[in-house]
């Protein structure tokens, strides 16, 4: 019964939803046909070229700058032999998937209305339906993530391990989250060495999660070799990325492009490491396990080397589950909003000007990224201030 109560009230957000993300589907093709500046993603071109390759017998590899699972130009398939939209139309249904994951996950803890309330801050997000339309693959993401969180929730660790096995192979930054699941299964002992002592749980989580992403790469590896390890894995974790973007290190990259400088990329990794490192095991309780994931994405994309647009879908998943634990009042969310939203703003003015106009404004565009890194660095504070308010409130309100 709580299901198909909470079906009868999601059920016409997720027709609206979907029909806003048509409507966007259709005026792409028009978009693209009669402007300039296109509005599908290039990446989206890269994967269908890449599918093409697969339908003709040929490596997703031979399409220059493809570097990502051959399987996610298997998914592509489609928009070589149906329409080149197909693609969209499956980033914007699994779209609608990671919704419906969202109400279910809140769902456990809270009642019907609050779940379908919080659903919409994902279903109706301007940015995130923008990225699905123009043909980026973050919602296969997000339904991962989200699987892991849900199943994990509900005491499943061998479909957790599955699900985050199948997201490493993916993307490899789900990795970051094995070490918060991994201590949640149990609960922590006052002895700090026995905290990462396998147990039952723990193996099961282990083994799932090493056995589907074996499994998986393993395939990949098998249908195209070296090609594969290269450019999927190696690629990413020695990428120096030195074109303009959000991350406050791109300028010092492009200064540096023909430079060796010995421990930089040690330098630059070491915030990440030890932010991902304390998020995970600070914020492990299994009642906190949501907060933990999101504080580590957070602070992983606002120090990467390279952020942009599409790297936001990775922590705003969790805003819909974190939701109902703040404390924020409106008139604050919507002014951390506006300073989130004005910060990039700020960014993309410059950023035009040097790409489209061909302006030498790579120093603005630069300093921009140090307000929005600070502006980030604000606006995880404040959530993690609030979230922690009322988890005090709420404990004291408890005991008395």
């Amino acid at each position: 019964m709580g299901l198909e109560v909470l079906m009868s009230r999601q059920y016409p957000h997720l027709i609206l939803a979907g029909l806003v993300r048509i409507g966007l589907i259709i005026y792409g093709v028009y978009h693209d046909k009669h402007n300039a500046v296109p509005y599908t993603d290039v990446d989206y071109h890269v994967v269908t070229d890449a599918a093409r390759y697969i339908s003709e017998g040929k490596s997703p590899f031979a399409r220059h700058t493809y570097r990502y699972t051959p399987f996610l130009a298997y998914l592509l398939l489609p928009n070589i032999n149906c329409h080149p939209a197909c693609g969209k139309v499956l980033f914007c249904i699994l779209d609608l998937v990671a919704g419906y994951l969202i109400n279910c996950i809140i769902r456990l803890k809270q009642p019907v209305h609050v779940a379908v309330r919080h659903s919409l801050l994902w279903l109706y997000n301007p940015l995130l339906i923008a990225i699905s339309t123009r043909g980026s693959a973050e919602s296969v993401m997000a339904c991962l993530v989200l699987l892991i969180i849900y199943s994990h929730l509900q005491g499943r660790v061998v479909l957790t391990g599955f699900a985050l096995g199948t997201a490493v192979h993916f993307k490899l930054y789900p990795i970051i989250y094995s070490l918060p699941l991994y201590l949640s299964l149990e609960q922590q002992s006052v002895h700090s060495w026995e905290w990462f002592r396998p147990t039952r749980k723990r193996l099961h989580l282990v083994m799932s999660s090493g056995i589907s992403f074996i499994l998986l790469t393993y395939a990949a590896y098998f249908l195209y070799g070296w090609d594969y390890i290269s450019e999927a894995f190696l690629y990413h974790l020695s990428r120096v990325d030195t074109r303009h973007n959000f991350s406050i290190y791109f300028y010092l990259m492009y200064l540096t492009v023909d430079q060796v400088i010995p421990g930089l990329g040690l330098v630059t990794f070491a915030h990440q490491l030890v932010l991902v490192l304390v998020y995970g095991i600070a914020y492990s309780h299994r009642d906190h396990i949501v907060l933990a994931m999101f504080a580590q994405t957070f602070s992983f994309v606002t120090f990467n080397k390279v952020v942009t647009s599409q790297y936001f879908v990775w922590y705003i998943v969790f805003i819909p589950l974190l939701a109902s634990s703040l404390t924020f009042s409106c008139r604050k969310s919507c002014l951390l909003l506006g300073l989130w939203l004005l910060a990039q703003g700020a960014w993309l003015m410059p950023a035009y000007l040097f790409e489209f106009q061909g302006l030498s404004v790579l120093l603005p565009i630069w300093l921009e990224s140090i307000a929005f890194f600070c502006c980030n660095v604000g606006v995880l504070t404040a959530i993690l201030g609030s979230y922690w308010s009322k988890h005090e409130a709420t404990a004291q309100y408890k005991i008395k």
